[in-house]
């Protein structure tokens, strides 16, 4: 396991961006990371899609100067369908419409072109919203997600990149039951694990173990039972007891510490890197202890 911190932990919303891929990659660095991430706002989809070889150009030139390396990628899908303006949960792969998912799908074959070309060994994603408010049922929107990951599982695992839906309360794999569930219906699947999301179902963390299987990225950031995001005085998480089962069950992947300043469940009103700062060394002494691969 190595410790990453996702560019979009800095200066974003998820749509929109108010500090470039650059300058967000050299706060990752000044923090002492090696590893990071690219997605959300700091993705140039008109780029991508026209040429995801030449986009990927300058976004490699920035990895190198800084000499770090990208384990994950974040995509919303603002396609073509939709208005500049929609939410971000509204950006998923079950839109009712089949047009829009066609879309999404061409727009998730750039990507993953994109990524094979920096580098980048999975693409995180939300496996969707339900669309109840819209009349429809669980069951339907589900095998729509299905659907929609099974190809996109087939497409990318001919580059070698697993796709990792992550589980939130919005989404088709909001539980622990519907992960499982879709992770045995979607062979290859993955998904990116955040126990903070979990926090809030009022599940402790010996609950969520059951998922590290199906994990080939890890996030982390402190959490309760109201926030999914807090600060790390405020928080239930027991980070050593979950870096020792990550040990334990020979869990291969990164940890991303993903704190975020976005208007999504209140995640707008802590200091994102005094808190990064402040778990990094938190992280690295457990690591250090019960990780007998970790490296500083």
């Amino acid at each position: 396991m190595q410790l990453g911190v996702p560019c979009w932990s800095f200066g974003i919303q998820h749509l929109q961006g108010h500090l470039p891929f650059a300058s967000s990659a050299q706060i990752a660095r000044a923090l002492g990371f090696k590893k990071t991430a690219i997605g959300w706002s700091h993705i140039d989809w008109p780029a991508i899609r026209q040429d995801p070889i030449k986009a990927a150009e300058p976004i490699k030139q920035v990895l190198d100067s800084l000499e770090l390396e990208i384990d994950d990628s974040f995509i919303w899908f603002p396609n073509k369908f939709l208005s500049e303006k929609v939410h971000e949960l509204r950006c998923t792969i079950t839109q009712p419409d089949p047009e829009a998912r066609e879309d999404n799908f061409e727009m998730f074959k750039s990507f993953t072109q994109f990524c094979k070309e920096i580098s980048c060994p999975g693409i995180t994603m939300s496996s969707g919203i339900k669309y109840e408010d819209e009349g429809f049922g669980f069951e339907e929107i589900y095998n729509i997600s299905k659907t929609e990951l099974t190809r996109m599982v087939d497409y990318s695992g001919e580059f070698g990149i697993d796709v990792r839906p992550e589980p939130h309360n919005e989404s088709i794999m909001g539980t622990i039951e519907n992960v499982k569930r879709m992770c045995e219906d979607v062979p290859g699947l993955k998904v990116s694990l955040d126990y903070s999301h979990f926090m809030v179902q009022g599940l402790d963390i010996e609950d969520v173990h059951c998922l590290i299987p199906y994990a080939a990225h890890v996030h982390a950031r402190q959490a309760n039972r109201e926030r999914v995001q807090c600060r790390m005085e405020d928080g239930i998480l027991d980070f050593e007891a979950i870096i020792k089962e990550l040990v334990r069950q020979d869990y291969q992947g990164n940890i991303a510490l993903e704190y975020v300043c976005v208007n999504y469940r209140d995640c707008y009103d802590l200091d994102v890197i005094t808190e990064t700062a402040k778990l990094k060394k938190q992280l690295e002494s457990y690591l250090i202890q019960h990780d007998p691969a970790y490296i500083t």
